[in-house]
Order: structure tokens, then C-alpha cells, then sequence
């Protein structure tokens, strides 16, 4: 990718979840039932206690602070900086010490090579142009054999549903630029470095969609 396509990308997403940010909670309540009946339970199920975590695409830190109860440390990353204001602002009211937050992309993560035990990518894949080097940065800080907890919105499980998120990202609202099922994402997540050990469907009866829930190991 060119330096401007990356310099366009980059703002274009920014502005779109800078937007969305003051409402994306209550968004979350409203359209994903799922979340507080059993998704953030079942990630943190699936964190080793003590370990260190990153939480890439964290949003406003939902996911950050279910896994900070059982966690060493967990870093969570935005490319939008409202995203990341909300964070911290529910961090400071919560009072968690172990958790940081802060701006960045997760085409070029500024960590480490093999500094994390596991790292989380919840429901934001699907709205990647180009996943596979988002995967590709998060196999380089992931210690092998760590685990990779990847969740995305089944859109490929509907055909009604692929019709209807591809007009959605061709009028500029919500971009959907991958839609996939669960067996075509797990197959994905394998072949960018990982291998699969867990894969399922999990649908809550109020939500519209189903989200593919998938957790894998870093290859060496």
C-alpha cells in the first residue's frame, strides 16, 4: 500500500469511528444483547490469569476491562482518539490500574515482537480493508504459541445480510468489507499464521446477527 493510500485510509477511519464514538455503547446495549449475556464472559474465560494482553481496535475498552479482572496488564488500542477518550474516561471512574489506552494503528503496532501472552481483535475485522496485515502485525507481538482471540459479525451466514452490509458500505455508512462464515473465517485466520483450536457460532435469540468467535495459537 502506498504511503498516501495509508495516509486516506487512515483518515477515513478515524473520522468514521471518531463519529461513532459518543454513541457506541449504546449501540453496543442496543443492537448486541450478546455482549453482557455471555461475549465478555466467554473472552475472558478464554485469558490466562497474569497474563499480558493487548486489545487491538478496543473501541471504548468493553473487552479491555472484562480481561483486566484476570490480566497482569492490558493494553488497548484505537485508531480513533474519541474512542480512546471514552476509555479513559470510564478507566478513571472504574479505578483499574491495569490497563493502558492510547492512539494507534493497528497496520503498525508500536509494541514489541513476542511481547504478548494473548491478544484479542473483537468484532472489528469484517471493517478492515485489509486484514491480513492486521493479522499479520499481531502474529509479530504475539509470542508463539500465545493465543489469538478473533471475533467478527457473521454477515456470511445471511445471504440477506451480505446483501444488505455491501450497499451499506458503498453509501458510506457502516463498512463491511468482509463477509464471511464460520468456517471461511476460521480458514483465514489459519492462513495468516495461526492455528485454529476453537471455533463456534453464538447468537443471543434478541440479536439480528450472529458473531463467528474463533481462538487460535501463534505459529512459530
Amino acid at each position: 500500500m502506498s504511503e498516501e493510500k495509508d495516509k486516506k485510509r487512515i483518515k477515513k477511519e478515524k473520522n468514521f469511528w471518531d463519529k461513532l464514538s459518543p454513541k457506541y455503547d449504546r449501540f453496543i446495549q442496543k443492537y448486541w444483547k450478546i455482549y453482557e449475556t455471555s461475549l465478555l464472559s466467554k473472552i475472558a474465560d478464554d485469558v490466562e490469569t497474569d497474563s499480558t494482553i493487548l486489545d487491538v481496535a478496543c473501541g471504548t475498552g468493553l473487552v479491555s476491562f472484562e480481561a483486566a479482572e484476570k490480566a497482569k496488564k492490558v493494553y488497548g488500542v484505537d485508531i480513533a482518539p474519541s474512542m480512546i477518550e471514552e476509555a479513559k474516561k470510564k478507566k478513571k471512574e472504574m479505578e483499574i490500574k491495569n490497563v493502558e489506552f492510547s492512539v494507534e494503528d493497528a497496520y503498525k503496532l508500536p509494541f514489541d515482537n513476542n511481547m504478548f501472552d494473548t491478544v484479542i481483535c473483537n468484532n472489528v475485522l469484517h471493517n478492515m480493508k485489509y486484514p491480513e496485515n492486521v493479522l499479520s502485525e499481531i502474529k509479530r507481538v504475539l509470542k508463539p504459541g500465545g493465543r489469538f482471540i478473533a471475533i467478527i459479525v457473521g454477515v456470511g451466514e445471511s445471504f440477506k445480510f451480505k446483501i444488505a452490509l455491501t450497499i451499506s458500505t458503498i453509501i458510506g455508512q457502516l463498512p463491511v468489507f468482509h463477509k464471511l462464515n464460520l468456517d471461511k473465517f476460521a480458514d483465514f485466520i489459519d492462513k495468516s499464521g495461526f492455528t485454529v483450536v476453537k471455533k463456534e457460532r453464538i447468537k443471543h435469540p434478541e440479536d439480528r446477527m450472529a458473531l463467528l468467535y474463533v481462538v487460535a495459537e501463534g505459529r512459530n
